[in-house]
């Protein structure tokens, strides 16, 4: 396995002829993440994944300075999975200070919506570094996970304003056996927080089971129902969206297709996570 730390080592590290699948990524590894570069090698691909802790995502600079970051620990699993190149640049390679070109983008109501709407500018700045990234690697496909559904549909809107020539592949959510989705965050989770994390599932796992017997507003309640009484979390939005615009969702139709979407707070840890229904 190479690791590139600047963009030319990245360049000496890539074949210009292999098809290349790319993972980006911010650290923290868990299985979530090697799914996706074990899809990369299973297609035969050139496989690079990216570690960058990109600031320009987060609107509350606590959770940035609060990331977990083990780079050697991650080295060693994304080894252990057989990626061929590790891209781990620091700031100063991904924002370089004479870069003029504006990789700013507007998704329009993808970015105001749910995610969007709790966490102003989180979009645009994955756009961003994403844009970027997929600049420097050059990729033809590249591989995200579904638990961040509203993101997958960004870089998805990224790729078609930009005409950009890549597959964007989204890969099912990787769960714990209770149903947590695996997530970085899940690592500063007290016992008892974990414990109760598993309400997240619990709800969007009722929307999928009820989709087609109980009305939307019903499930909508159930879900504040699950939270209300616990000490532990405290749910900041679920809902019954059409997945293509994020628009909520009134009733059940055969011809639609239905996600569910949920957040919500463990004390400062912000969980998200999301259930196709129909």
């Amino acid at each position: 396995m190479k690791i590139a730390k600047n963009r030319q080592e990245l360049s000496n590290c890539l074949n210009s002829e292999a098809a290349i699948g790319f993972v980006p990524t911010m650290g923290a590894l868990h299985e979530g993440h090697l799914s996706l570069v074990k899809e990369s090698k299973d297609r035969g691909l050139t496989t690079v994944a990216s570690i960058f802790v990109n600031p320009t995502q987060f609107n509350d600079p606590k959770d940035f300075e609060k990331y977990p970051i083990d780079a050697e620990a991650d080295l060693e699993k994304l080894e252990s999975v057989g990626c061929d190149v590790v891209f781990l640049p620091p700031r100063e390679e991904i924002y370089p200070a004479e870069e003029n070109k504006n990789y700013i983008h507007d998704f329009g109501a993808l970015e105001t919506r749910f995610e969007g709407a709790f966490r102003p500018g989180h979009f645009k700045g994955v756009g961003q570094v994403v844009h970027i990234l997929f600049e420097l690697v050059k990729p033809n496909v590249a591989f995200f996970g579904q638990k961040d559904f509203q993101q997958l549909q960004v870089i998805k809107r990224l790729v078609e304003q930009e005409k950009l020539p890549i597959e964007i592949v989204g890969m099912p959510t990787i769960r714990e056996t209770d149903g947590l989705a695996m997530s970085s965050r899940n690592r500063r989770l007290t016992a008892s927080q974990r414990s109760a994390a598993v309400l997240l599932f619990e709800a969007l796992n009722f929307a999928k089971t009820n989709v087609r017997i109980e009305s939307f507003d019903a499930i909508r309640k159930h879900a504040s129902s699950l939270f209300a009484h616990s000490p532990e979390l405290e749910l900041e939005y679920f809902d019954i969206i059409h997945p293509e615009n994020f628009i909520p969702a009134d009733k059940f139709n055969e011809e639609a297709q239905f996600h569910a979407v949920i957040s919500a707070y463990a004390g400062e840890i912000r969980l998200i996570d999301n259930m196709q229904l129909a």
